[in-house]
């Protein structure tokens, strides 16, 4: 299977250090609170607490920083507009926005996700923190890239001097993943590729399970294909988006009379949370072979890089979202660097490259 073994700590390197913490809150109260919960626990080392987004730029500047527990709300600058300097040149650094005023899978969230977040929590009143949602946080917290999976993340490297493939002329099937920053990169494709009534489209993209229907929603906006969110023994549809759902890998298998359904799988991968890449492409190269076509987009460490090696054992083709429009390359970088790739595009220009084969085999 393309599901790997599971990393033995979710939260800290392979040599077992914390990690390094900056907390950024104009309430007094809650940064007091959360230093105290993240430094009960010996995965989290808290290196400052400050009250502004300007501050916190300015932190970060002179200190790394592993993860930023970020308030939205905050004057001057909040926490949208830091959001995207506060990852860094190198997209190493994990941001989680903390809201108390918008709940988690609504239209501000998910543009936090968009921008680069890599979980948005809602936050309850100052003084208010239940042993609840204590450990709600620290589980989600838990879940983020370890820093030894995002010291992996492959660095910038002559995009032309890359070993490419030859891109495919059969299009029978296209999956795309994503992660971080790869939301507006899958709507950037999604609508590239709407003149097409003729094959369907599978999409993996990292998010918690409640933005999944928000994610479905703004998919439906942005195209006139049908979007639906993949269900156990769904038949697979021509013209169609299928899009995981929170709680499972996006998988296929084969009914009765030998149609193309929907499998959700719940093995666990690399990629701890669901749903993963490595699942969709590894299934899709197993149904559809040649005519396979896999997208990988934005998104930090190497799920769909198992995947992709299985598309092109089964003579399909992969695309690799380009560095400079990438949020984070570390995704489409470890399928690039490991010579998977048929092309290495910008979103709009692989919906074209998609079609253009795609009327070529037809």
């Amino acid at each position: 299977m393309a599901c790997a073994a599971l990393l033995s700590d979710a939260s800290s390197g392979t040599d077992g250090s914390p990690i390094d913490v900056l907390i950024v809150d104009d309430s007094l109260v809650v940064r007091r609170v959360l230093g105290r919960v993240l430094g009960e626990d010996p995965r989290f080392h808290v290196v400052g607490t400050v009250a502004s987004g300007k501050q916190a730029l300015a932190f970060v500047a002179r200190r790394s920083v592993d993860l930023v527990l970020l308030d939205i709300d905050m004057p001057e600058l909040d926490g949208l507009q830091a959001l995207p300097h506060l990852l860094g040149p190198d997209q190493r650094r994990q941001v989680v926005l903390l809201s108390g005023s918008c709940s988690e899978g609504s239209e501000v969230a998910l543009q936090a996700l968009a921008l680069g977040a890599g979980d948005v929590v809602a936050k309850p009143s100052a003084g208010h923190f239940s042993p609840q949602f204590v450990e709600h946080l620290l589980d989600r917290l838990a879940h983020l890239a370890p820093a030894a999976e995002r010291s992996r993340t492959p660095e910038r490297f002559d995009e032309a001097s890359a070993r490419l493939r030859p891109p495919g002329t059969l299009v029978r099937a296209v999956a795309i993943g994503g992660s971080t920053g790869g939301i507006s990169a899958i709507l950037s494709v999604i609508k590239g590729l709407e003149d097409n009534p003729a094959f369907p489209i599978f999409i993996t993209q990292h998010l918690p399970a409640s933005f999944q229907p928000l994610l479905a929603e703004q998919l439906r906006r942005g195209t006139h294909l049908p979007v639906v969110l993949a269900e156990q023994a769904m038949p697979v549809q021509p013209g169609t988006i299928h899009l995981a759902p929170g709680t499972a890998h996006l998988s296929l298998g084969k009914g009765a009379r030998g149609q193309i359904l929907v499998r959700l799988s719940t093995q666990r991968c690399l990629h701890e949370s669901f749903p993963a890449v490595d699942p969709m492409f590894t299934a899709l190269a197993r149904h559809y072979g040649r005519g396979a076509c896999g997208v990988i987009l934005s998104g930090m460490g190497r799920d769909g890089l198992a995947g992709a090696q299985a598309i092109v054992g089964a003579d399909g083709w992969v695309i690799a979202q380009d560095h400079q429009s990438s949020a984070v390359w570390g995704m489409p970088g470890s399928v690039v660097k490991g010579g998977l790739a048929s092309a290495i595009l910008p979103p709009a220009q692989i919906a074209e490259l998609i079609l253009q084969q795609w009327q070529t085999g037809a």
